[in-house]
């Protein structure tokens, strides 16, 4: 199975419970990290790691904080579903030099 379909799969029963539109708006960003993931070569949740999450820190610098932190809730939310241990690494705040 894909891995955007294993995301797919798990963040279906997510977006069922709680308040409708922020779990929508938070599955979306677990399927776009899950794009991104699979795009450097993921194929599982099992290989997804913190490597992965860096990268896409990285390239998606130009987040404002907030977005950043709601993409992060929606990633720290993925990897509880998928049973990881601990949580993801959060953005860093952009720098003011």
């Amino acid at each position: 199975m894909k891995l955007q379909q294993q995301v797919q799969t798990l963040a279906h029963g997510y977006t069922r419970k709680g308040g409708k539109d922020n779990r929508r708006q938070q599955r979306a960003r677990m399927l776009a990290f899950a794009e991104h993931a699979a795009a450097s070569g993921a194929h599982s949740l099992g290989q997804l790691g913190k490597a992965h999450v860096i990268a896409y820190w990285k390239s998606h610098r130009e987040l404002a904080p907030t977005t950043a932190y709601s993409h992060w809730l929606a990633i720290k939310a993925l990897w509880r579903l998928a049973g990881k241990a601990g949580e993801p690494p959060r953005p860093r705040p952009p720098s003011t030099c």
